[in-house]
């Protein structure tokens, strides 16, 4: 009998302990999860640093890039797409590693309607009014009919890899016209220049998933808009 009570007691305590570790270390789901500072990686640091499997664990929508800068990362649902400069997109193993990404869990705290939105600027003026104040960071979906969406992809650099600024001078990009889709990414305020770049950064995929990248312009017929206020910010640094 006093061989069961101390068994018993042992299990207890690894569960007790096994839960306490789990607490500790699980994602905090109303946390943004940044892989490397954007002053760092736009400085040429495009090396893979993080798999998709580990980015993975932190969040389940976002946008970044592929190692070496290798096209635009599109995330959702769980599910991570890269947009190349051939302009196919395809789903990302979990193998292949990132520079640089912003994830988090996303949960809608408000929704609303856009109709009629005549460019890229309009868009994220409308966000600004809704937003509660713009010194947070905001998780942002658009979903809806985009008359028309102008995209990029930048191609897979080679070392030594250049800057961000240089990079993007040999960019690829799409016009896409009369398409339903989705645009995701974040708005930074003031505050975190450096950090990350400051305002809106939202990467585009369409419904049928065979175009997308960085969205650059775009006039919308109607769409449907969630934000999801981050309260927590954890910078990830490799």
């Amino acid at each position: 009998m006093k061989k069961l009570v101390l068994v018993a007691a042992a299990v207890l305590v690894a569960a007790v302990l096994f839960a306490a570790f789990y607490e500790l270390t699980r994602p905090e789901q109303d946390t943004l999860y940044q892989v490397s500072a954007f002053n760092v990686f736009s400085a040429g640091n495009f090396e893979g640093n993080t798999t998709y499997a580990e980015l993975a664990k932190y969040g389940d929508f976002g946008i970044g890039t592929l190692n070496g800068l290798n096209g635009e990362m599109f995330a959702v649902n769980g599910k991570f797409y890269q947009i190349p400069t051939e302009g196919a997109p395809r789903e990302i193993g979990s193998s292949e590693k990132t520079p640089y990404a912003t994830v988090t869990f996303f949960n809608s705290d408000q929704t609303f309607q856009v109709a009629n939105v005549s460019s890229y600027s309009q868009l994220t003026a409308d966000i600004n009014l809704t937003l509660p104040n713009c010194n947070a960071i905001y998780a942002v979906k658009v979903v809806g009919f985009f008359d028309f969406a102008k995209t990029r992809s930048v191609p897979i650099q080679t070392k030594p890899y250049p800057t961000l600024t240089e990079a993007v001078k040999n960019q690829t990009v799409f016009t896409l016209n009369g398409v339903e889709g989705m645009a995701v990414g974040f708005f930074f305020p003031e505050n975190m220049n450096g950090v990350d770049a400051v305002g809106y950064h939202l990467h585009f995929l369409t419904d049928d998933h065979t175009a997308g990248g960085h969205l650059l312009e775009c006039t919308i017929k109607n769409a449907t808009v969630e934000i999801d206020q981050t309260n927590n910010y954890h910078l990830m640094i490799p």
